[in-house]
């Protein structure tokens, strides 16, 4: 009999209870969010079966889960930050629960609903939209089931919510500053949408400091390669002088040097481009790229930390944190 209960599993629970796998398994690892009655059925047919006696009678203890929901994975910049965040978690002892939206609002909605499932202790967000007044549904239910959210990158709301931000009106100096050093009269800026916040920040910030006797083309694409590329294609198509691009994420970079070596330009002799965020593996083809990194250790460290001080204290004061970067030449 003794060998029998150590085979015992939450299946076996579940199908002696009626129950799901995830209502007992949260009921034996979080039970506060089971009701009282579902509860003691499932700790009871548990205790009877014999699930207990594989840990000396003490039931299991679940490490607080935090869930991580990004617009695109893809992106190095948000692949990178959530590889950070997971290990950053792993060491402090807490589960990580991750999800890509895939840029979409639907799967963006059924991933929230699938943590819900879970019973996440709180959620690190990057939305799909960049634009402020951007407001799910499911945000409110987060607030009815007191699970704390965590903003990275792309704020929400009026200030409702704890996050960790990009300084963009830094970035667009940035850029124009270095801009302002070099040898080209075209310039030609291609940014994200002109209702994202994160886009209209950098391009604020690059007006305001760009010498005005320069010839300066500026483009609303989207935050893809594809969207940058045919842009870049069609400027490309009617405008033949040397030319410096200023791309306002490392996705519409990649995309400017697509056209850019599909239209036969030379680096760095028929073009230039500057990158807010590193381009990748663009080093490993011979392009030097100058750009504005940012350090994801800090950014993913932040958001982790400021994940579990709401677990820990819920009734903490919203906190936003603004994180700058360096200039990569």
């Amino acid at each position: 009999m003794a060998t029998l209960s150590k085979k015992i599993k939450l299946e076996h629970i579940a199908l002696a209870s009626g129950l799901s796998k995830i209502t007992v398994s949260r009921a034996l690892s979080d039970p506060d969010k089971v009701k009282a009655e579902t509860r003691d059925k499932i700790l009871t047919i548990a205790e009877q079966m014999g699930y207990f006696s594989n840990t000396s009678n003490i039931k299991p203890k679940k490490n607080k889960l935090i869930g991580i929901v990004n617009p695109n994975m893809s992106n190095p910049f948000f692949g990178e930050l959530t590889k950070i965040m997971s290990k950053i978690s792993s060491e402090l002892d807490y589960d990580i629960l991750m999800f890509d939206s895939y840029e979409s609002e639907d799967i963006e909605t059924q991933s929230i609903q699938r943590m819900i499932s879970y019973g996440v202790d709180a959620i690190i967000l990057s939305v799909i939209s960049s634009d402020r007044n951007y407001q799910p549904d499911y945000l409110q239910k987060l607030k009815s089931l007191n699970i704390p959210v965590i903003l990275i990158d792309r704020e929400i709301g009026n200030s409702e919510y704890s996050g960790i931000y990009i300084d963009n009106l830094h970035c667009g100096t940035e850029v124009a500053n270095y801009i302002n050093l070099i040898n080209y009269q075209n310039v030609v800026v291609i940014a994200g949408p002109e209702y994202s916040n994160v886009s209209t920040d950098r391009v604020r910030g690059f007006t305001s400091v760009i010498d005005k006797s320069k010839n300066l083309t500026i483009f609303h694409a989207d935050f893809f390669i594809e969207a940058a590329y045919h842009v870049t294609k069609s400027y490309l198509r009617t405008n033949k002088e040397k030319v410096v691009f200023a791309g306002m994420n490392n996705q519409i970079s990649l995309g400017i040097l697509k056209a850019c070596i599909e239209a036969g330009l030379i680096f760095k002799q028929d073009f230039d481009l500057f990158s807010i965020d590193n381009v990748p593996y663009a080093e490993i083809y011979g392009f030097k790229i100058p750009c504005i990194s940012h350090n994801l250790y800090e950014i993913g460290y932040q958001a982790i930390n400021l994940a579990i001080r709401s677990i820990d204290k819920p009734n903490t004061d919203i906190s936003k944190i603004i994180v700058r970067g360096e200039v990569n030449i």
